[in-house]
């Protein structure tokens, strides 16, 4: 492993990391261990991987932790983060597992934005309060297109949190497609809890976008 380079509540680094782990009712549902090697984020690297996940660490502290920011600047600071580091339109694909073919390319476009405001509102603020964890950026291995980056948050007070990082070249430039936290994908996990409220609503998209548009507030 590479030198420590930030440092996060545990809470904190699955926020900016795992923007898929939101659970909808319900405990998500996890995903087996081999669920790094069936998720599907992309990211362009003009820029060497590992260097990548330690600016996004780096830029996440300066941008949001400390309780001098108020929730609401926090939020919109959120939602810059995942759209310079993730590439959302993939994402809101993939969570949406098959349905997203039934969409529109604006109701797609509305969902990946409703998805933003969604993980900012229930993650964003979990960055007040940050102390004595350190996140390890180690070593990178690639698989076809994509590239994986292995890190750790390690603890003053338990065991440290593994979390590989699952990276796709988009037009020469690298962005995150996934993130899986002691084997399990963010991704898949956030793609079943969507799939389950989709299958309760009569297999109708429309139903997630109208209960995400109520959590976050959105007319």
């Amino acid at each position: 492993m590479k030198h420590a380079h930030g440092r996060f509540l545990v809470a904190s680094l699955i926020a900016a990391s795992a923007a898929f782990a939101v659970p909808f009712g319900q405990t998500a549902l996890a995903a087996t261990q081999n669920a790094t090697n069936q998720t599907v984020m992309e990211v362009a690297s003009t820029q060497d991987p590992a260097d990548f996940i330690r600016a996004l660490g780096d830029e996440a502290i300066t941008e949001l932790a400390g309780k001098q920011i108020d929730d609401s600047n926090r939020e919109e600071r959120f939602v810059k983060l995942m759209d310079k580091y993730f590439e959302m339109d993939q994402v809101a694909r993939f969570v949406l597992g098959r349905y997203w073919r039934s969409l529109s390319d604006q109701e797609l476009t509305e969902f990946a934005d409703l998805l933003r405001k969604y993980l900012a509102l229930n993650y964003a603020n979990k960055f007040k309060d940050f102390d004595g964890e350190k996140f390890v950026v180690g070593d990178s291995t690639q698989n076809n297109k994509d590239t994986f980056v292995n890190s750790q948050v390690v603890r003053p007070d338990g065991p440290p949190v593994k979390i590989v990082w699952r990276l796709r070249e988009f037009d020469g430039n690298l962005r995150i497609i996934d993130v899986s936290i002691e084997g399990i994908s963010m991704g898949i996990t956030q793609r079943d809890e969507f799939a389950s409220v989709i299958q309760n609503n009569g297999g109708k998209v429309q139903a997630l976008i109208d209960i995400l548009k109520q959590k976050t507030d959105t007319n």
